[in-house]
């Protein structure tokens, strides 16, 4: 427990001073060509790798203001999944697909740290404002955004309709991002580009846009490479940017992350799961 705890201070502290100092944050985020995708297999919306062992799936926790937001936005998630299943390739019900939308929305929104020591579920929310103001005020940077936890260069190769494949190849796929404002073209600077992305995908609407889209990107890239399509492996796709089932299963990350989300499951399938009609209310004569 000791070593868990100083890893979470300096997972907190590190953010604090990515916003103080500059320099660090082009560290942690290192600087690219001007409208040039960041590719690499930690650049689709990873999170630290916790290291953890096989083991028994976690307890799911949701907070209840993130159950409300998904309640909410569950004909949002539908429609997403209407528009970028593409069954002839994916094998999946756009339902099926949809829940695999929800399911990394659940699991980005609780993280392995805050699974082993869960006084840290407090300031996940801080945490997770520190790197949307980074995005924003602190040149260089490229963290994650949640709720889907996307990074801005990987929000880019979808607007460019970009997908990176495992011989490091990009090609280009028929993939579009519903309700999306932004043209790439209208921005002097890569850090104006990435702020303005920044605030798109911090909108729940537009985060599950960008996610669905992302999801058919992982769609393409199996098909491309031969891979069998399941949840685990667009969970994959959207965590390290790998399909391959042997790839996912030699990678820790990987791993540890479809062993996480399977944990959320049921709950994912739940919420979209069709529902009977609610009944008219009769009046009282």
């Amino acid at each position: 427990m000791p070593s868990r705890l100083l890893m979470a201070l300096g997972w907190l502290l590190a953010t604090l001073l990515a916003l103080l100092v500059p320099q660090l944050a082009a560290q942690a985020a290192p600087q690219a060509p001007p409208f040039a995708p960041a590719w690499g297999t930690a650049t689709l919306g990873s999170r630290p790798a916790g290291q953890r062992s096989p083991g028994p799936s976690i307890e799911p926790f949701v907070r209840p203001e993130l159950a409300r937001r998904m309640e909410q936005l569950r004909p949002t998630i539908l429609a997403a999944a209407r528009r970028h299943n593409r069954p002839e390739l994916s094998g999946m019900r756009d339902e099926a697909f949809a829940a695999v939308i929800a399911l990394v929305i659940y699991n980005e929104n609780f993280g392995w740290l805050e699974d082993d020591i869960a006084p840290l579920r407090a300031f996940t929310p801080f945490y997770q404002e520190l790197q949307r103001e980074a995005n924003t005020r602190v040149p260089g940077s490229n963290f994650s955004v949640w709720p889907a936890n996307l990074r801005p260069s990987v929000a880019l190769e979808i607007l460019y309709q970009e997908l990176p494949l495992a011989n490091t190849q990009v090609i280009s796929v028929p993939v579009t991002v519903e309700g999306s404002r932004i043209d790439p073209a209208d921005y002097s600077s890569r850090e104006a580009l990435f702020a303005a992305i920044t605030a798109e995908i911090s909108r729940d609407d537009m985060a599950v846009a960008y996610l669905a889209a992302n999801l058919e990107r992982g769609v393409y890239r199996a098909a491309h490479e031969g891979a069998p399509v399941s949840w685990r492996t667009l969970a994959a796709w959207h965590n390290q940017g790998i399909v391959d089932p042997r790839a996912i299963r030699a990678s820790p990350t990987a791993r540890d992350y479809v062993r996480r989300a399977s944990a959320y499951l049921p709950l994912a399938r739940a919420l979209v799961a069709p529902r009977p009609p609610s009944r008219p209310q009769v009046e009282a004569s």
